[in-house]
C-alpha cells in the first residue's frame, strides 16, 4: 500500500515591533509564538519578516513584500502573532486584505484562532482591528498632547541626541533614588567636540560645498557618527541642516494641518511649517541661520550641473519667452565643436518647440559682454558720486518707502480681520443658534482666507523691505568692473549671484520680408529693488487683451484696464526697466 505524503503549505511569518513603548513586544516572544503556530497547525513558514521599530500606522515597511509574495504564489498566507502586527490603520488593513484574499491569500494570528472564512469568524477580526484602529488613535492623541507641551516648554518633539549638543534627557538611572531613576530639567548644552564640527558645516556650506563633500569630510576626515552610530548621508545633513536646530530654533508642524506630514510624507504640501525659538542655544547666530536659507533656495532653483560654475553666467540666464533657464550649448564653428557657443532655452531644446518657438541661440560672449558693460554703467554711476541722479538708486529707495506703506495699511487690516474674527466667534459663543452654521462657516472662512492672503503679503513685504540694496552691493558691482578681466571664472559667477537676479534674452522678430535676423535684446534684473517678475501682467478683468498673444511682445499695445491705460505699454515694461533693454541687431 503506497502512502500518499502531502506537502505541508507554506507562509510566511511577520513580526512587527511597534515604536509606541507599551507596544515593544519582543521579537523572541513574537517568533516563539509562530513557532508553537507552525507545529500546531501542520504548516510551515518558508520565512519570518521582521520589522523592528515600525508604526502599524501606515504601510510602508517589509509587510508589503509579504503579500506580493502572497500574489506570486510563492506562499498560501502570512501568519502573525496578533492581528495588531498586522496594522493599526483601518483603510489599510482593508485594501491589504483585499488584495490577500482576491488571489486566495489568507491571514491568521497565532494567539487569536478563528476562521475569517466564517461570518462570525470575520466580524470577529474585523472587531479585532477596529479596538487596534481605536487604540492607536487615543496612543496618536496622547503624542500630540505630549508634543503641544514640549513645544511649550521649547524643546524638541522627540526627546533624543541631537548632533552638536549633549542632551540631559529628564529621567537618569540612579542608583541612590528608591525607584532607580532622578529627574532633572532636561536640556540640551553646546557640545564640546560636535559643536564647533556643526558650525564649520554651515560655513563650508555657504562657501559653496555640497552635501556630498560634507558627508565625505565628516565620515572619513572627521571619523565622526550621527547620533544613532550611523555614517552621514547627503540627505542626513540636509535634514539636520535645514531643521534649524543648529540655529537654536524648533521645526514646529501646525498642528491643525491634517496633511499627512511625519506619517505621510515628509513634508507639507501647504506649507504649514515654520520655525520657532528653542531653549537651547544656538550654534548659528540669526544671520548666519538667514544666509543659510537664502542659500538653499538659491542652489534648490539651481541645476546640478549650474551649481559649479562653468561660465561667469551659469545659472543666470533666462529666455525673456518662456522665462525658464537659459543654458549654454555647443556648436559647429569652422569644422570645430565649441562647447557653450551660446544660449539657448532649455525649454525649447528639451521639451519642444511648442513649449518655447523661439530658441535664442545668442552668443555667450555676447550676453557677457552685455553684463559687463552693465557692471561697467553701474559702478561709474557711484563712482562719479551721482546716486541722487540715478535712476537705479532712486527705485530702490521709493520701493522701500511703498513697502513700509503698504506694511503698515495691511497691519492695519489684518488687527481688524482679526478683531472681527474674535466678534464673530464669540457672539456666536454668547448667543447659540443666533447665526445658522452655513452662514457663520461661510463667513468665518472667508475672513480666515483673507487673513491668511494678508500674512503671506506681510511676508512679501517684509522682504522688500529687509532685502539687498544698491548701496550695499555697488562695493560689490564697482569690483567686479575693474578686476573683470583678472578674475577667475567661478569667482565671477559667485559675485554676480550676489548682485544679479537674472538676464533675459529675448529674440528681436525679423524685418519685414525675411525670415531670420532681428538680433536679441538683453535686460538685466538687479538684485536690489521690486524683483520685476513678481509682478502678474495685466489680464482680462483688468485690462487684458484677449486678443494677446507672444507676438504682441514685439508690438506696442495700449493698457485699456481700470488701472489706467499706458500709451505703448509692452510685456516688456511688466518685467524691467526699458532703460535697460539693450538691443543688438
Amino acid at each position: 500500500m503506497n502512502l500518499i505524503v502531502q506537502e505541508p503549505e507554506l507562509w510566511l511569518g511577520y513580526i512587527r515591533v511597534s515604536t509606541w513603548r507599551e507596544e515593544k513586544i519582543s521579537p523572541e516572544i513574537q517568533l516563539a509564538a509562530l513557532k508553537e503556530w507552525e507545529r500546531r497547525t501542520g504548516r510551515r513558514l518558508l520565512d519570518v519578516i521582521v520589522d523592528l521599530d515600525v508604526t502599524g500606522r501606515n504601510f510602508n515597511r517589509k509587510i508589503q513584500g509579504a503579500i506580493e509574495a502572497v500574489e506570486s504564489g510563492k506562499v498560501r498566507g502570512i501568519a502573525v502573532w496578533r492581528f495588531s502586527r498586522f496594522g493599526r490603520n483601518r483603510t489599510g488593513n482593508n485594501v491589504a486584505l483585499a488584495r490577500l484574499e482576491a488571489v486566495g491569500g489568507e491571514l491568521e494570528s497565532a494567539t487569536e484562532p478563528l476562521d475569517a472564512k466564517t461570518a462570525v469568524g470575520e466580524l470577529q477580526r474585523e472587531m479585532i482591528f477596529a479596538f487596534g484602529n481605536f487604540e492607536s488613535n487615543r496612543a496618536g492623541e496622547q503624542w500630540r498632547e505630549t508634543h503641544a507641551i514640549r513645544r511649550e516648554l521649547k524643546l524638541p518633539a522627540t526627546g533624543r541626541p541631537r548632533f552638536g549638543y549633549t542632551w540631559f534627557p529628564r529621567r537618569v538611572p540612579d542608583a541612590n533614588e528608591p525607584t532607580g531613576w532622578r529627574l532633572q530639567k532636561e536640556r540640551y548644552e553646546l557640545h564640546d567636540i560636535t559643536g564647533p564640527v556643526a558650525e564649520e558645516m554651515l560655513a563650508r556650506k555657504l562657501r559653496g560645498g555640497g552635501f556630498n563633500g560634507l558627508a565625505h569630510w565628516l565620515n572619513e576626515e572627521l571619523m565622526l557618527r550621527t547620533t544613532r552610530g550611523g555614517l552621514f548621508g547627503t540627505s542626513t545633513i540636509a535634514r539636520y541642516m535645514d531643521s534649524g536646530f543648529a540655529a537654536g530654533l524648533l521645526k514646529v508642524h501646525d498642528p491643525e494641518c491634517r496633511c499627512g506630514y511625519g506619517a505621510k510624507q515628509a513634508t507639507c504640501p501647504r506649507g504649514n511649517i515654520t520655525h520657532i525659538a528653542g531653549a537651547h542655544p544656538g550654534i548659528w547666530t540669526p544671520d548666519e541661520w538667514e544666509e543659510y536659507q537664502e542659500h538653499r533656495k538659491l542652489t534648490k532653483n539651481t541645476p546640478p550641473r549650474a551649481r559649479k560654475a562653468t561660465y561667469p553666467l551659469t545659472g543666470l540666464c533666462r529666455c525673456g519667452h518662456c522665462r525658464h533657464h537659459a543654458s549654454a550649448g555647443s556648436h559647429l564653428v569652422k569644422g570645430e565643436q565649441v562647447r557653450g557657443h551660446h544660449y539657448v532655452c532649455s525649454r525649447n531644446k528639451q521639451v519642444s518647440r511648442i513649449a518655447c518657438p523661439y530658441g535664442l541661440n545668442s552668443p555667450r560672449k555676447l550676453v557677457e559682454q552685455v553684463v559687463e558693460n552693465w557692471l561697467k554703467q553701474e559702478a561709474a554711476a557711484d563712482i562719479d558720486a551721482a546716486p541722487a541722479t540715478s535712476p537705479t538708486a532712486g527705485k530702490a529707495l521709493d520701493t522701500g518707502a511703498i513697502a513700509a506703506t503698504a506694511r503698515a495699511r495691511m497691519q492695519s487690516e489684518l488687527a481688524q480681520v482679526d478683531q472681527a474674527l474674535d466678534r464673530l466667534v464669540t457672539d456666536s459663543v454668547m448667543n447659540p443658534g443666533k447665526y445658522p452654521e452655513e452662514t457663520f462657516n461661510r463667513v468665518r472662512n472667508q475672513l480666515a482666507a483673507r487673513k491668511g492672503v494678508l500674512v503671506a503679503d506681510l511676508a512679501k513685504v517684509s522682504k522688500v523691505e529687509t532685502g539687498p540694496t544698491r548701496e550695499g552691493l555697488i562695493e560689490i558691482v564697482v569690483s567686479l568692473a575693474r578686476e573683470w578681466d583678472t578674475l577667475l571664472t567661478i569667482e565671477k559667477n559667485a559675485l554676480l549671484l550676489q548682485v544679479l537676479r537674472r538676464v533675459i534674452i529675448r529674440k528681436n522678430p525679423p524685418p519685414p520680408g525675411k525670415q531670420r535676423g532681428g538680433g536679441w535684446t538683453f535686460v538685466v534684473h538687479p538684485a536690489w529693488g521690486d524683483d520685476p517678475w513678481e509682478r502678474k501682467i495685466c489680464r482680462h478683468v483688468f485690462g487684458a487683451r484677449p486678443d494677446w498673444t507672444p507676438d504682441s511682445m514685439w508690438a506696442p499695445t495700449i493698457c485699456d484696464g481700470p488701472f489706467g491705460g499706458r500709451e505703448n505699454w509692452t510685456p516688456d515694461s511688466l518685467w524691467a526697466r526699458p532703460v535697460e533693454a539693450v538691443p543688438v541687431a
